[in-house]
């Protein structure tokens, strides 16, 4: 898809609550860019604020990272898979309920006002909430796949290996293992009962389930480009909540949509024209 990035020029005439509020009335297609600011009112941190996610893993220092990044890296996931599930029980969906703001959303769907939702969060609260416009640019917990063979499963089914701290193994990989040879019987010499090494059980080898959230090293899902292109042919208006706008692709949906389209962007930060 072909991008363009221009600075856009505040307009004067909308520079009040009141006047989103119109402007949400008076729009029929909305695009809603929403980040993890949505849901730290439901007790999930956010990642990059002072006292997020990477400062609080920074700080505690618990799982000894070298980089607090290195929890969401699909290269060190696959070499210390215990680590990320010794942590993702403190961020998993069942453990919070939507907030206001994904009510909200739930909202403008139900009066025909959202064209998509497009989220960063991980949490599938927009779901929970209701929302089926809504397309998790970052993946979520709702599908895990293996690593290796790629079979795809419902969240479900790791969710008691997520909430115990135990890093799950694909089923698949276990059943199209070859058997283990059978023990053979221990020998006995001059010296006394010695167990041969063939004895040795060798250890079963299944690979690692995934949630299918977007790690680092990995590409956002297949549909954001395809629909994105579609979506700002149609879009009168872009609501942009609760995102520091720091990670692209997603950052620069802003700057993808025409300039004619009205934007108005919902945070604690000062944004600067």
């Amino acid at each position: 898809m072909h991008k363009i990035l221009r600075r856009r020029e505040r307009r004067e005439e909308i520079w009040s609550p009141n006047h989103a509020i119109e402007l949400i009335k008076s729009s029929k297609k909305i695009v809603v860019l929403t980040g993890a600011g949505i849901s730290t009112s439901c007790g999930i941190p956010d990642f990059r604020s002072e006292n997020g996610l990477y400062a609080e893993l920074r700080e505690k220092n618990e799982f000894d990272l070298e980089d607090p990044h290195q929890m969401f890296d699909i290269h060190y996931f696959k070499q210390h898979p215990h680590v990320f599930y010794s942590f993702a029980h403190k961020i998993y969906p069942s453990n919070f309920q939507p907030s206001p703001c994904h009510r909200f959303l739930a909202l403008l769907e139900q009066k025909d006002k959202l064209l998509r939702n497009y989220t960063q969060n991980i949490d599938g609260l927009e779901r929970k909430a209701g929302v089926q416009r809504v397309l998790q640019c970052h993946g979520s917990f709702s599908t895990a796949t293996c690593v290796q063979c790629r079979t795809k499963v419902p969240g479900q089914d790791i969710e008691a290996d997520i909430l115990s701290q135990r890093v799950p193994y694909c089923r698949a990989c276990a059943k199209a293992a070859p058997p283990r040879p059978k023990r053979k019987k221990a020998k006995k010499r001059k010296s006394g009962w010695q167990s041969d090494e063939s004895e040795k059980e060798p250890p079963p080898n299944p690979s690692i389930m995934k949630p299918d959230i977007t790690f680092f090293g990995e590409g956002l899902i297949s549909d954001f480009d395809d629909l994105l292109s579609k979506d700002t042919e149609q879009a009168d208006l872009l609501l942009i909540i609760g995102t520091s706008l720091q990670v692209a692709p997603v950052s620069e949906v802003v700057s993808l949509m025409p300039h004619s389209i009205p934007q108005v962007r919902l945070q604690v930060s000062k944004h600067i024209h």
